[in-house]
């Protein structure tokens, strides 16, 4: 195959790229219409999820969320020193801050001075 071949076919397929950019752009633009309708009802689902979870764990003795927490926080240092991924690292330690969260939310009771 010649030069003048070559240049002629790259010219077609960048002509046919070209044209296929403005149906391209409509896909994108409704796709990211659709994810922007859904965006709000995701947002309330997901916050309800996690006010459901954090209110079962607030349940849960101080003792026990404190050990749990005392897990994730050595289970995430062993990932860090046996050198494992810093997402796999982030993953073990994710769970202490959300314990914490549910210890330091719990409602506690009005107290009274005498």
């Amino acid at each position: 195959m010649d030069t003048r071949t070559r240049m002629a076919r790259a010219r077609t397929n960048a002509s046919e790229a070209i044209e296929r950019l403005p149906g391209l752009a409509g896909k994108t633009r409704d796709g990211a219409e659709q994810m922007a309708e859904r965006l709000p009802e995701a947002y309330t689902q997901a916050s309800h999820g996690a006010q459901g979870a954090i209110t079962r764990l607030q349940k849960v003795p101080d003792s026990g969320l404190r050990l749990l927490a005392a897990a994730s926080i050595g289970f995430g240092t062993g990932l860090r020193l046996a050198g494992a991924p810093r997402l796999a690292t982030l993953a073990g330690f994710a769970p202490a801050p959300i314990l914490g969260f549910a210890i330091l939310s719990r409602p506690h009771p009005a107290r009274t001075q005498s």
